[in-house]
């Protein structure tokens, strides 16, 4: 996503900067099956509790990059139609 996101801004590619903004639903499902897992690791074995908190943060860290990915590809949408995410829908 961050390397689709630079490219769309480097080329001014608003349909693959719409493909980076799409991806985010995919980012934060995968971080809440993540957190889901390591909840149900930490209920039935709480001596993982602090592996399980290092790879929840790390998860977390992931879904953040995706968040600016989209952001980028956001601002790549308006610097080349004007429109800003959400004006669409007023």
């Amino acid at each position: 996503m961050m390397t689709d996101s630079v490219d769309a801004f480097v080329r001014k590619d608003v349909n693959l900067a719409q493909t980076v903004i799409d991806a985010d639903d995919n980012v934060d499902e995968l971080f809440r099956q993540v957190k889901s897992s390591l909840i149900k690791l930490i209920s039935s074995d709480p001596s993982e509790g602090e592996y399980a908190l290092d790879l929840l943060m790390i998860a977390k860290y992931f879904e953040r990059i995706g968040d600016h990915a989209t952001n980028i590809g956001e601002w790549v949408v308006f610097s080349v139609t004007g429109i800003h995410k959400g004006e669409s829908e007023l």
